[in-house]
């Protein structure tokens, strides 16, 4: 019997090491596709005068801004921690930030991968369960809470300058329904009994397992309107830093371009790469980006450039410390084997 169960497993195992490598293979082709075909419609000096006017100055800016991100996704890690008295330095919030990073891109699953490392690397610092899954859904319900509002922001834009496409607003509001829908289960389950459910749900396991990660939750802490209410600041922090990013490297490029027209077309970008089955959206975001830039005003080679500078600082350069710090996550620590400590401890 266990021999058979092994089998399984190393099945199953097989099967997702398999469709990862097809989605990252699925995902290149695409990146290569849009690279060709904007180069295929852009005159070769182009790019040469792209590079003659790069000033490196702004290059610097940019990696500042992206910088700014890590420490405002690390800030929502700590916020659970001040509240029950675990506190996470700085640094360390930080190195969760770029291990969550990782795994949200080598393996796209809504999340998920990334919030049971989370998980498992606050447990290991000694975080009270209720706490550590009060902190993964504090994260999952402030940033769609936040990306409501900058989805929101960037259809208006879109709207007001005729440019809204059919596929991108349907798209766009199917998403803002899913992000309302699940913030609000979220806020509304965490930390209740949930026997109220069908019987017949409740013997699925990915709903047996989600509604046991909710009931152990603690619900006052997701719902204490200060801790949401930062969480949600810090989530939207991010979205313009990341925008703010790829209105720099514009201007890098010795480009200028409308704030609100790079806004959007970051917003539009982010959102198909987020409703993509392929890492980190790769291919996805560089061809929405391209064109939403290219629509906002921005030359075709201009915004290739930008977008691959882009993508390169917050999707490749990460990966290497973001691969380590993740290792580090997980690290069996001196404490491990001491019992976590009770939530109203």
């Amino acid at each position: 019997m266990h021999r058979a169960a092994a089998i399984v497993s190393d099945s199953e195992r097989q099967a997702t090491s398999h469709v990862a490598w097809l989605s990252w293979l699925l995902g290149a082709a695409l990146l290569v596709a849009v690279i060709a075909a904007a180069l295929h419609f852009s005159e070769e000096r182009a790019f040469v005068r792209v590079a003659q006017e790069t000033e490196p100055w702004w290059l610097a800016v940019a990696v500042l801004l992206q910088a700014g991100t890590y420490i405002a996704q690390g800030g929502i890690w700590r916020l659970a921690g001040r509240a029950t008295a675990c506190p996470l330095s700085r640094w360390t919030a930080v190195e969760l930030s770029l291990a969550k990073l990782f795994a949200d891109q080598v393996l796209p699953s809504a999340g998920l991968s990334s919030s049971i490392l989370i998980a498992k690397a606050l447990e290991r610092r000694e975080f009270p369960s209720a706490a550590v899954k009060a902190s993964v859904l504090i994260n999952i319900a402030s940033y769609h809470l936040a990306y409501v509002f900058a989805l929101a922001g960037a259809l208006s834009v879109l709207t007001w300058h005729g440019q809204g496409n059919a596929l991108v607003v349907v798209t766009a509001m199917l998403f803002l329904l899913f992000s309302i829908g699940l913030s609000l289960m979220i806020l509304a389950l965490a930390g209740r009994p949930l026997e109220r459910v069908g019987l017949y749900a409740r013997r699925l396991p990915l709903v047996q397992t989600t509604l046991a990660f909710l009931r152990g939750a603690d619900g006052r802490l997701v719902r204490n309107p200060r801790v949401l209410g930062t969480a949600i600041g810090l989530q939207g922090a991010i979205v313009l830093l990341d925008a703010a990013t790829v209105w720099t490297l514009i201007g890098a490029l010795g480009v200028s371009a409308p704030v609100t027209g790079v806004f959007a077309s970051f917003m539009i970008a982010s959102l198909f790469r987020t409703m993509g089955i392929v890492p980190g959206g790769l291919g996805m975001f560089e061809a929405t980006s391209v064109l939403t830039l290219r629509m906002a005003g921005v030359d075709l080679a201009v915004a290739l450039s930008a977008t691959l500078l882009f993508r390169g600082l917050s999707f490749w350069l990460p990966m290497v410390p973001g691969y380590w710090f993740s290792r580090r996550a997980l690290a069996r620590r001196p404490s491990d084997s001491r019992p976590l400590a009770a939530p109203g401890s």
